[in-house]
């Protein structure tokens, strides 16, 4: 995970990519800043939730989501963050494969879900079209 509290002092609105795969969390990055966010990732739901409770004055805007992966899965990483008040109020879009499947209906907390393997110009529309919380 990269640290950026040192780097990013004061309140500062960026989006948290969580991703096992290296190259999957380089490729939504990408696409993130190109639109203008600043980013940190988390190598899974346990790393994405330890820096949303240790960095209070980093507001967390969006979050990118897999679902699968070791440690903490964004499952568990989504019911742990709706126990929490302020993290409950943050934007989340999960990836995944065979996403219909495992989600019938949209629970509550996701603005969306985009099947992998995506397409870029459709992450691009469908992360433009969140409004990110001003600082």
């Amino acid at each position: 995970m990269i640290d950026i509290a040192r780097e990013m002092p004061g309140c500062r609105v960026v989006s948290l990519v969580v991703d096992d795969y290296d190259d999957a969390r380089a490729t939504v990055r990408d696409v993130l800043e190109e639109l203008g966010h600043e980013v940190v990732e988390a190598g899974n739901g346990q790393e994405a939730f330890d820096f949303l409770i240790a960095h209070p004055n980093v507001r967390v805007g969006l979050i990118v989501l897999d679902l699968k992966m070791p440690v903490m899965n964004g499952w568990e990483f989504l019911a742990l963050m709706r126990s929490y008040v302020r993290l409950s109020r943050i934007r989340l879009w999960c990836i995944g494969q065979r996403l219909v499947a495992e989600i019938p209906t949209k629970p509550r907390g996701l603005a969306g879900c985009l099947e992998a393997p995506y397409e870029l110009p459709k992450l691009r529309a469908l992360v433009g079209a969140v409004p990110m919380p001003s600082a």
